[in-house]
């Protein structure tokens, strides 16, 4: 990564130990036809409240720049036969390119469960930080017992989510994966994922893996 580039990687890092991965929640696949995605308008509620949820999952690949995040909608009515369903798949990046999980500002994400502990639209980070659309995840604990700190799944774009002009507001390309360990995906990516999250029930929770 470039020296213009580094500068614009925000998550930053301690290091930490994580226990090893909390098992994703088990669902089975249906074949019935989903529920359409309405207005966000009570929708998000309703739906809770039967039982249904959301979860997010980092599922790391050979590249840390080209892993993959997925939005998970599991429908719990009957929590005897739960019924997943995988309605978002992006491309997504954590790291420098570093798999060393307590790499400071530069591994990607240590294994385990993260609670989500809030989304913003219009995330104000300013020129060295996370702007746009972005979830907070907070710290983890990496394999040494150190914490990763500032952790958030975010793209590069201004605080109102429109394109900027230069670094660190612009997407230029396959270099944008790269970050000091947050999840990072590119903003029509992240829009997307923002639009699922506003038609289903809010997910609380990433599984890194």
């Amino acid at each position: 990564m470039t020296t213009r580039k580094s500068r614009i990687m925000l998550c930053t890092a301690a290091a930490a130990l994580s226990g090893g991965l909390m098992a994703v929640p088990q669902a089975q696949a249906q074949s019935t036809a989903l529920p359409a995605a309405g207005p966000s308008t009570g929708h998000t509620s309703a739906r809770a409240a039967s039982g249904n949820y959301s979860y997010l999952e980092f599922k790391k690949g050979s590249n840390p720049q080209n892993s993959r995040l997925y939005f998970v909608y599991v429908q719990a009515s009957n929590p005897d036969h739960p019924h997943s369903h995988t309605l978002g798949s992006w491309r997504a990046g954590s790291g420098n390119g570093s798999k060393n999980t307590c790499a400071s500002n530069a591994g990607w994400l240590p294994n385990g469960s993260y609670s989500i502990k809030a989304f913003s639209p219009h995330h104000n980070g300013g020129p060295h930080g996370v702007n746009g659309i972005a979830w907070y995840l907070g710290d983890h604990r990496c394999h040494s017992g150190h914490w990763r700190t500032d952790l958030f799944v975010h793209s590069e774009m201004l605080p109102s989510g429109r394109a900027g002009s230069s670094e660190p507001y612009r997407w230029d390309g396959d270099s944008d994966y790269k970050s000091n360990g947050c999840i990072k995906l590119k903003p029509s990516d992240i829009r997307a994922l923002r639009n699922l999250q506003a038609s289903y029930p809010n997910p609380h929770t990433l599984y890194v893996h």
